[in-house]
């Protein structure tokens, strides 16, 4: 006896989101327009685009404005179904819900893409001035350069003071990154599955990680966009990731 096996679709090359692509519960605001973002590590990014999500009602005097920084894999989909332009449920759906930590009831909750995350912020996927992706082309960024992205967006929501500031992994780096360099802007800041530096064995595994992706023919030196499904640098991410 026999049975038939459904073939699996090859994976795109890129999961990123573009722009024609459905928002789904995207916002979008551009930043950085009249003068570019200066990075830590030199030279210039802009305009940037932020995506991102909110939930919850928004009181008068912002004293229930809350913003979470997701992690490495995350993005501004932290809560609500999977659907158009939202390939997976959100990551923290059980954090907003009634009577959990961030209940929506009581909270203005902001959940931004980061700096580079590719989810609808500006990021190698992103299309530069000549509408070709930035690829490899995109700069080296640091927490403080992210950071820096999410105070100007606070700036933009007219948002000068958050009652907490949440986050865990890379997302906790930037929350402590907040606390460091916007102390007033920060009533509370928490701070989950990271530390004040990255250890000796953090640095190895993520270098590891680096280069598993970089061996991988499909990543093409991080100018893959425009290959076709399967063609990406999907083996080495995964094996990345199990990492």
């Amino acid at each position: 006896m026999s049975t038939a096996v459904t073939p699996v679709a090859p994976p795109p090359a890129s999961g990123a989101w573009q722009p024609g692509d459905p928002p789904g519960d995207r916002r979008f605001v551009t930043l950085f327009a009249d003068r570019p973002l200066r990075l830590e590590g030199g030279g210039t990014l802009g305009p940037i685009t932020v995506a991102y999500e909110t939930w919850g009602e928004r009181a008068s005097d912002d004293a229930n404005a809350v913003l979470v920084c997701h992690a490495l894999t995350g993005d501004s989909h932290l809560s609500g179904p999977a659907g158009p332009g939202h390939a997976t449920a959100g990551w923290w759906d059980g954090i907003v819900a009634a009577g959990a930590a961030l209940d929506a009831r009581r909270w203005w909750v902001v959940c931004p893409n980061v700096l580079g995350g590719c989810q609808g912020t500006t990021g190698p996927a992103s299309g530069d001035a000549d509408g070709r992706p930035w690829g490899s082309r995109f700069p080296a960024l640091t927490i403080r350069d992210q950071v820096a992205v999410e105070v100007a967006l606070a700036d933009a929501l007219g948002v000068g003071r958050w009652a907490a500031v949440v986050g865990g992994s890379m997302g906790g780096m930037r929350a402590l990154e907040w606390t460091v360099s916007q102390p007033e802007r920060v009533a509370r800041a928490v701070l989950l599955a990271c530390g004040a530096v990255a250890t000796a064995e953090q640095i190895a595994l993520s270098a590891l990680q680096s280069e598993a992706i970089r061996l991988d023919p499909g990543f093409a030196g991080g100018d893959y966009y425009a290959a076709p499904a399967g063609a990406g640098p999907w083996r080495g991410l995964g094996l990345a990731r199990r990492i």
